[in-house]
């Protein structure tokens, strides 16, 4: 059972990576974690910086994307961004998301001791019908800036809160790095296992 579903998976995944669906910078660590016989990927994010307007926070099914980038971003492409809300506008910085399913549950407690020692504190176990880790950070922003296309931060607060939100991602960026080594350290040449 596990074979035929790690292969659909696997052929789902490649079949995203033709469609550029994935994102790009993550995908050699995806690429990594789908080399081991023991995982297999499912949905992930690298992390990201977006502008998003909503009529009410946490209401996904009215938001729309302003603005969304997987890399640092300058002021001037958010500040373009938030011209655009209509509703109540939000920059918001969000950590990667990794989920992983695992043949075992033995598996799975391994893949979480090794995204917790690069830093990924938010790593547990979500689901135990495919063993699923989701491997998830800490770093987070969520700050309203605009209400009917009118600013309710100023300028400095506004470069102020990009900047933040550039640290964290960066941060965040840096323990996909440190998960990335510490799984190549477990993968020898061929077909890596744990």
């Amino acid at each position: 059972m596990w074979i035929e579903f790690r292969r659909r998976r696997l052929e789902g995944y490649i079949e995203a990576k033709k469609r550029n669906e994935v994102d790009e910078d993550i995908i050699p660590l995806l690429d990594l974690i789908n080399s081991f016989e023991d995982f297999v990927t499912l949905s992930s994010c690298s992390g990201r910086i977006a502008v998003m307007d909503m009529p009410e926070f946490g209401d996904k099914v009215e938001a729309k994307f302003l603005g969304k980038w997987h890399r640092c971003v300058s002021f001037d492409e958010v500040f373009e961004a938030i011209k655009k809300g209509k509703q109540t506008t939000w920059l918001m910085m969000f950590p990667p998301i990794i989920h992983v399913a695992c043949r075992d549950l033995e598996s799975a407690e391994k893949l979480m001791a090794i995204a917790n020692n690069a830093g990924l504190r938010r790593s547990g176990l979500i689901s135990l019908k495919h063993n699923v880790v989701e491997m998830n950070s800490l770093e987070r922003l969520e700050a309203p800036v605009a209400v009917k296309g009118r600013m309710i931060v100023g300028e400095e607060g506004l470069r102020a809160m990009v900047e933040f939100a550039n640290k964290k991602l960066k941060r965040s960026k840096e323990k996909l790095k440190r998960l990335y080594d510490l799984l190549l350290r477990l993968s020898p040449q061929g077909s890596p296992k744990l």
